[in-house]
């Protein structure tokens, strides 16, 4: 309980930023986003306070907020169906993945499990429950499923921050990164990528930094640290990759986006603290669709901002 109140109360000064920009800064924009989808309200294209974002095949881009509601857009904003989650009164959701046969995986994070929807919104299944044993969650925060069905699910919370692993049947394997784990200690795993390689990526929020683990949950390597400069972070909530290998970031306590190539180097920063189109207020996620658009869930303006990820146009340079 005090790793997490020290989080919470770091987060709360990384808020701050937004409201302690000058009126100069407040002006600055990143480049023009490509697309800007989303208003505040319930109803079809409407936000909630939007927290998390999975992009699946034909075009398709899922959005959970915290009306416990999950809405399906195409990539360009078009609404397709929406559907909510059975309970909401503990908690909401904060994580989303999709499986190989395009299931939506929800991190039920109030409710200590993980939730299985088809592409129109029937539950389909669920596994975990609440506890510290093998295969049970504190609070999940997000869940990744490989090419292969492999299922991660990242969970913080009563000292039990860390990522555990399933397999496509939902049987527990292995967890890591937990108290007990010499070799790295996460703080909020608040986001997970397993790319091409079968590579597990791990935002991990309250150590301002993004960690590499093997399938085998052996840690490779880390990169970042607290701060504001191009190449550090200030509670990076989600990771994402384009088709070229490199990584992009999005930074809830920076109101930024970060390209970095996969040994950790900043390549570009898009994005500052407001209420423009190119401005961000306090980002949750971003997912990449099929073309290499970047769709950032700019939770605090309760809209989506597309941007072209592999243009160098779009980031603004180190």
């Amino acid at each position: 309980m005090i790793r997490a109140a020290a989080c919470v109360t770091a987060l709360l000064a990384g808020c701050a930023l937004l409201g302690g920009c000058g009126a100069a800064e407040r002006e600055r924009s990143g480049a023009a986003p490509l697309l800007v989808f989303g208003r505040t309200g319930l109803g079809p294209g409407e936000f909630s306070y939007p927290r998390a974002a999975a992009a699946a095949a034909g075009h398709r881009l899922y959005v959970v907020d915290k009306a416990g509601r999950l809405q399906c857009f195409t990539q360009e904003g078009q609404p397709l169906n929406a559907w909510r989650m059975p309970e909401i009164q503990a908690g909401k959701p904060t994580g989303l993945g999709i499986g190989p046969d395009g299931s939506v995986y929800v991190a039920d994070t109030h409710y200590s499990r993980v939730l299985i929807f088809d592409p129109a919104g029937l539950l389909m299944g669920s596994f975990g429950s609440a506890g510290s044993g093998p295969g049970q969650f504190a609070l999940p925060t997000d869940v990744a499923i490989a090419a292969d069905g492999t299922i991660y699910v990242s969970e913080y919370g009563n000292q039990r921050d860390r990522v555990s692993k399933f397999t496509a049947e939902r049987r527990f394997v292995c967890s890591f990164g937990g108290p007990d784990d010499e070799a790295v200690r996460l703080a909020r795993p608040q986001s997970l990528l397993v790319d091409r390689a079968n590579t597990l990526w791990v935002a991990d929020a309250c150590n301002h930094r993004i960690c590499r683990f093997d399938s085998a949950g052996r840690l490779l390597s880390t990169f970042g640290r607290l701060g504001s400069e191009p190449g550090e972070l200030r509670f990076p909530y989600n990771v994402d990759m384009l088709s070229d290998g490199t990584l992009v970031v999005c930074e809830y306590g920076n109101n930024r986006v970060q390209r970095f190539d996969a040994a950790g180097r900043c390549l570009g920063v898009w994005g500052r603290a407001g209420r423009e189109p190119g401005q961000l207020a306090y980002p949750w996620a971003l997912a990449v669709g099929d073309d290499d658009r970047v769709m950032i869930v700019d939770s605090g303006n309760n809209r989506v901002q597309v941007i072209a990820g592999l243009s160098r146009r779009t980031w603004e340079r180190p």
